[in-house]
């Protein structure tokens, strides 16, 4: 199941630039494989990430929050989003959604 994760890095009074630098480093590290990312994007200007994810469902997408991310406490999960692929609702509007 894909997700939309759109996340903020709050770290002001927290930690400074430079480590939260090494952080995002060491967490690319240590999740490269633990974590289904499809797509990854940094808003320019904005101390913002952009992501989509496969998970394989809400339980899962939670504990890579909770548990899995060194940043965790750092960043504001502002948005989840359930996808669909758009293919798939096109084939329910051309049934109108009746099965």
């Amino acid at each position: 199941m894909l997700f939309y994760v759109q996340m903020r890095w709050n770290i002001e009074g927290r930690m400074s630039f430079d480590e939260m630098w090494d952080y995002q480093v060491r967490e690319q590290e240590e999740v490269g494989g633990k974590v289904n990312v499809v797509h990854m994007y940094k808003v320019a200007g904005q101390r913002r990430v952009i992501a989509v994810i496969d998970a394989e469902s809400a339980d899962e997408l939670d504990r890579i929050f909770m548990a899995t991310l060194p940043l965790r406490e750092y960043l504001d999960i502002e948005i989840i989003w359930a996808l669909r692929e758009f293919s798939g609702f096109v084939e329910d509007c051309k049934r109108h959604f009746r099965e």
